[in-house]
């Protein structure tokens, strides 16, 4: 009599022969995993055993990540969507990834057990990005954190919400929290402290209410939606997206990496490809006292 592995094996066999349609081995994918397969990435440093990726659906992984919002954070939520979908994809690494566990990811929601540090979703990616063959990493990641740090956010079009299957949440009234309700921000950062006050601003809804939560669970979508979108791109070789801020040029004439020693030190060192100005005024606007000089963070924040 035929097991039930080998009856899957057939019936994903038929399928693909007579079909040509992926779904089902994407379905199959996880029970022809035995659970016991080693991820082996390797623990070396740069010995590592890259993870095949291959060509998947935005949509679909943004949904996911959207209800991995849910379940573990923002960093959570891009890590396991992709993690899962290149799991049920059905091909040589499907149960490497299947291994993975996706819980290692939820230390990253807030910013880093909420400090309000790097987002958790642009730290997904990159964790993400790390494990994979066959895509330019380093243009891939350079892509995705310079789309967060100038993009408005969440993108708030009805046909993606409805994808995604959004929004969730109400107002204390009870009010759906729609995209006109929401609003958009631009974060110039990819820190989690920035990106969420400045969509407080421009919200005018607390930091602490059913908005924010909702606002993050979209930007997760978002996130994941665009690292797939790259990802695809790299592996076609079209990718061609802003991998720098173009006002850094400005900046970098001065202040970049160089391996001076203290008799040739001229200025401040930078080391980073993120956007100077969301953080740095520009010399002609650094003089004078602040506004608040007299003030602490905490008398307003």
């Amino acid at each position: 009599m035929m097991n039930r592995r080998d009856a899957l094996k057939k019936f994903a066999t038929f399928s693909v022969v007579s079909t040509g349609s992926i779904f089902a081995p994407a379905v199959l994918a996880a029970p022809q995993c035995s659970g016991n397969e080693p991820i082996d990435f390797g623990s070396n440093g740069n010995d590592a055993k890259l993870l095949t990726y291959i060509k998947l659906d935005p949509i679909v992984v943004a949904k996911l990540a959207y209800a991995g919002y849910d379940r573990g954070g923002c960093m959570y939520g891009v890590f396991d969507a992709i993690i899962k979908s290149l799991a049920d994809a059905g091909h040589e690494d499907a149960c490497r990834f299947a291994a993975i566990p996706t819980n290692m990811a939820t230390f990253g929601k807030g910013g880093v057990f909420g400090m309000g540090s790097i987002c958790g979703c642009v730290n997904a990616a990159a964790m993400a990005i790390n494990l994979l063959a066959g895509i330019n990493p380093s243009a891939v990641s350079r892509a995705l954190f310079r789309f967060y740090e100038k993009s408005e956010m969440p993108r708030g079009d009805s046909a993606f919400l409805s994808a995604i299957g959004a929004p969730t949440r109400k107002t204390d009234d009870g009010t759906l929290l729609e995209a006109n309700l929401i609003g958009k921000s631009i974060a110039g950062s990819t820190l989690c402290h920035t990106s969420v006050t400045l969509w407080s601003k421009a919200s005018q809804f607390g930091s602490s209410h059913q908005a924010k939560f909702e606002r993050c669970a979209q930007v997760t979508a978002e996130v994941a939606y665009m690292l797939v979108t790259y990802l695809n791109q790299s592996l076609e070789g079209t990718l061609d997206a802003e991998l720098v801020a173009p006002a850094n040029q400005e900046c970098t004439g001065c202040h970049s990496s160089t391996a001076r020693e203290p008799d040739t030190y001229l200025g401040t060192d930078v080391n980073s490809t993120l956007e100077c100005q969301s953080c740095h005024s520009s010399h002609d606007m650094a003089g004078g006292v602040p506004v608040h000089a007299e003030l602490t963070c905490a008398d307003c924040h």
